[in-house]
């Protein structure tokens, strides 16, 4: 699957305000670290599709229980929901260390970079999963987001095996390493 960063997304998460153009110096930046991430970025995700029960505070996945009145208010009308995790691979973060010892600007570019193509990932991923689970597809949700706890995250990679499948692992404060990593519960609406 190739990936293609969008400028003004990477601009965003680099500073710039909504609408503003990048200096042209910016774009060549971004495209340099666009051709270097294509180079060692390895893309993946996992999903799987559950039943959930609504509750009260939330919602309950396959005996585990995940608090938050946005995520049951997202879901309103779901009849499903899918734990999906995607990841570029730990290509990028080792190419943004190496930027780190060499070049400022590029560590802070070629990270704005990577996050836009992981976020590229996710939209392709959830466009295909469109064709293989019919329904209504939500927007993603992502823990740490929301009113959804960074922490529900241990409870997310328990019922997704995101590191047996694809190598990511959690740290004890919730992080994601490879960080160009993205969970969410995607709501579906089945007629």
């Amino acid at each position: 699957m190739l990936l293609e960063y969008d400028l003004h997304e990477a601009a965003r998460y680099m500073g710039y305000k909504h609408g503003a153009e990048p200096s042209e110096e910016m774009c060549e930046l971004c495209e340099k670290a666009y051709r270097e991430l294509l180079k060692v970025i390895t893309p993946k995700y996992i999903y799987k599709e559950y039943e959930f029960t609504r509750t009260e505070d939330g919602i309950i996945v396959d005996g585990t229980e995940f608090k938050s009145k946005k995520l049951l208010n997202h879901l309103r009308n779901s009849t499903s929901i899918i734990l999906f995790g995607a990841t570029v691979g730990v290509g990028a973060d080792t190419l943004v260390r190496k930027y780190s010892v060499t070049d400022a600007a590029m560590t802070s570019v070629a990270h704005c970079v990577g996050a836009s193509l992981v976020e590229n990932l996710c939209d392709k991923a959830c466009e295909e999963l469109k064709d293989i689970i019919k329904g209504e597809h939500r927007p993603r949700f992502s823990p740490g987001y929301g009113g959804l706890d960074i922490s529900s995250q241990e409870d997310f990679f328990k019922l997704l095996p995101m590191t047996k499948q694809m190598g990511v692992t959690l740290s004890k404060n919730y992080l994601m390493t490879p960080t160009k990593t993205v969970t969410a519960f995607i709501g579906i609406i089945k007629e």
